[in-house]
């Protein structure tokens, strides 16, 4: 059974990701560079929202409002030059050599209260791995909660799965047709996600279910190839997040990463990854090389 280590050598990216690429889960307490990054956040969701408390916003909201409000938040967010920079200085606060590491665009999660809205960008992820989306073996998630975090909003692991496979349907995935059509859907979605999301096609057992509760501003480091899903919010208000996501391009170069037991899904992530160092897009090179597929 995977692990998961606390403030264990954080500083050391290295080794970090040996342990991710194993399975296990690393968390880390806050540091000043992702507080940086979530006021940041806090500051451009408040803007948007213009209510004292952002998280009890959608109480006082027709849903199809609160999408007109989260639409455009969540891409301004994600667009942001300052965005990308205080990725940037996390990185490094975190010891990742800056001229190795490329990053995705970071995303805005917002995850309601009550099934108030779970499709669209609101979507309420099920139980998936990233590489069923297309994402590389050796991609490292970074997940961060923009508030302080309940065990009803927070993600849901399933380690029992790390060396498991699961029947799913990540084989009807085409990355090329999401970017095309999947993402251009997202706000037109309401009542229900009608978009191709790669999907278990078995019961989850829930016996090994771990939820990690932490304070704002603490990061979640696991594998692309992690079982994880989004815990039903039950906690009386809107859960909001960010998450990235790195590759190293030794990992790339190699094959070194997570095993991929079960994906089956066509296309590749890596064109959105940027170098952290000056947001240059990932050299044409790593896209045609066979080291990038998933094994």
């Amino acid at each position: 059974m995977p692990n998961v280590y606390f403030d264990f050598m954080k500083s050391d990216d290295e080794i970090r990701r040996q342990l991710i690429f194993g399975g296990n889960i690393v968390l880390t307490s806050p540091q000043p560079g992702v507080a940086s990054l979530c006021t940041f956040a806090r500051r451009m969701i408040a803007d948007a929202f213009s209510q004292p408390d952002p998280r009890l916003a959608q109480f006082d909201l027709a849903v199809e409002d609160y999408i007109r409000i989260i639409a455009p938040l969540k891409s301004a967010f994600t667009n942001h030059v300052t965005t990308k920079a205080l990725v940037r200085d996390v990185l490094s606060e975190f010891g990742c050599d800056l001229d190795n590491t490329y990053f995705d665009v970071p995303r805005l999660r917002i995850v309601t209260h009550g099934g108030y809205l779970t499709a669209g960008v609101g979507y309420a992820y099920r139980a998936h791995r990233d590489v069923w989306y297309a994402s590389p073996s050796c991609q490292i998630n970074w997940w961060i909660p923009i508030y302080q975090l309940e065990a009803e909003q927070a993600l849901v692991f399933y380690p029992g799965y790390w060396s498991r496979p699961v029947r799913n349907s990540s084989s009807e995935f085409d990355y090329d047709e999401w970017c095309r059509v999947g993402r251009t859907l997202a706000a037109s979605q309401v009542k229900v996600d009608t978009r191709k999301h790669p999907l278990a096609q078995e019961e989850i057992s829930t016996e090994s279910e771990l939820r990690l509760v932490c304070e704002a501003g603490a990061i979640i480091c696991f594998s692309s190839g992690q079982l994880h899903a989004t815990a039903p919010n039950s906690s009386g208000t809107t859960r909001f997040s960010l998450d990235f996501r790195t590759i190293n391009l030794d990992d790339l170069h190699s094959g070194n990463g997570a095993h991929n037991i079960d994906s089956a899904s066509i296309g590749t992530t890596l064109a959105d990854f940027i170098s952290a160092r000056d947001f240059s897009p990932l050299p044409s090179a790593f896209l045609q090389s066979p080291s990038t597929v998933n094994r």
